[in-house]
């Protein structure tokens, strides 16, 4: 005869199963709202897609003595409060590596203005460039602190 109970030779096997996994979720429940807290982060401010800021002519000369005149015209939607201007040496060069000017003006909606950078300001001069390839301009906006757009021009320049 059996005893009533005395056949549970398999239970311990399961109530250690049902505690490991009871363990492991509850772990990964602790995790992810760890991880969910510290990874959380603000969110990321953006420009309008209607911001849009052209180079619409440009003059440059080559050389320690040169400089780049270049003609900026506001084709966005907005007024912008100010852009950065970057240009680069390198005749393959796809975006600006030098930055000409980081608090440009702002300019009004269909607003144009010509700024004039020579190579031999003091502020270039560590760059030790005499000749330009390409300008690129990336426009920002000021709203609680300088929002840089995502958006910006490049233009391909070529300097006599």
């Amino acid at each position: 005869m059996r005893k009533i109970g005395g056949d549970r030779k398999g239970l311990s096997d399961v109530v250690a199963y049902v505690l490991l996994i009871s363990i492991t979720i509850s772990l990964s429940v602790l995790v992810y709202g760890w991880l969910k807290f510290y990874a959380e982060g603000e969110d990321v401010a953006v420009c309008s897609e209607n911001v849009n800021v052209i180079v619409s002519s440009y003059e440059c000369s080559k050389g320690a003595g040169g400089n780049l005149t270049v003609t900026l015209k506001n084709k966005g939607l907005f007024n912008i409060d100010g852009f950065i201007l970057r240009v680069h040496d390198r005749p393959d060069a796809e975006f600006g590596f030098y930055v000409f000017d980081e608090l440009g003006l702002g300019l009004k909606t269909g607003e144009s203005k010509s700024f004039v950078y020579r190579f031999s300001d003091p502020s270039l001069l560590p760059y030790g460039l005499t000749d330009i390839t390409l300008v690129d301009v990336q426009p920002y906006l000021m709203d609680d602190g300088k929002i840089s757009c995502e958006s910006h021009t490049s233009q391909k320049v070529s300097c006599s």
